[in-house]
């Protein structure tokens, strides 16, 4: 009767393991299938490209008519750090000094650009304030050949120079890695008080300005 109930037993144990052990399998796969999926990770680098367009309030200069492409990176949430490269051309005013002495005026920029998003960007439309500082180089040709202290006669110079604004500026998502923005700045350029061929610059007035400018911006 012990051998019986024992043989018994033993069988009732035999037909119990499988199922604890199927369960303890479960078990231990449920967090593997509950486990949330990571959230997709936010766009970090952009690549932007922009055209404006400067309204100096004093000296020689009608309007300036920049163009820039800049690559950047999200440090957070609100905060973007752009290094920006740029040039364009400048428009004088006829039958002031610099027109009279200099024609076809244009420069390249190199400098890096802050944004900071109050809100995030993680909405469709999205404000954000915005300032930059660059290096200039500015060039143009003598209406008639110049002597100069470094190089004699010339009928071309350069000047260097620095710019910086501030502004406030709208963002627009068009498409998942695509989006398109607007800008309004108020800024200031300044030039050395002597070219690169040693003339003294009498042509080129350092300026304050308004500007508008807007442009794409692809993200990844």
């Amino acid at each position: 009767m012990k051998i019986l109930r024992a043989a018994i037993l033993y069988l009732l144990l035999g037909a119990a393991l499988p199922g604890v052990w199927a369960q303890e399998v479960a078990t231990n796969a449920m967090p593997a299938l509950t486990k949330p999926v990571p959230a997709t990770k936010p766009d970090v680098y952009h690549l932007d490209t922009t055209y404006g367009c400067r309204w100096p309030l004093n000296g020689d200069y009608r309007w300036l008519m920049p163009a820039t492409i800049s690559f950047g990176k999200m440090l957070n949430e609100h905060n973007a750090l752009d290094a920006v490269f740029g040039g364009g051309v400048i428009e004088l005013k006829p039958g002031s000094q610099a027109d009279a002495q200099a024609r076809q005026p244009f420069f390249v920029e190199l400098g890096i650009a802050w944004r900071c998003y109050p809100t995030g960007t993680k909405a469709a439309l999205n404000p954000y304030f915005t300032t930059g500082a660059s290096l200039l180089w500015m060039s143009w040709e003598y209406r008639h050949p110049v002597d100069s202290p470094n190089f004699g006669n010339i009928t071309r110079d350069y000047l260097e120079g620095a710019d910086g604004y501030a502004g406030l500026g709208l963002s627009l998502r068009l498409r998942k890695h695509l989006n398109c923005y607007s800008e309004f700045d108020v800024g200031g350029t300044g030039f050395l008080s002597t070219t690169y061929s040693g003339e003294h610059n009498n042509l080129f007035a350092n300026f304050g300005y308004v500007g508008v400018k807007g442009g794409f911006s692809l993200t990844f």
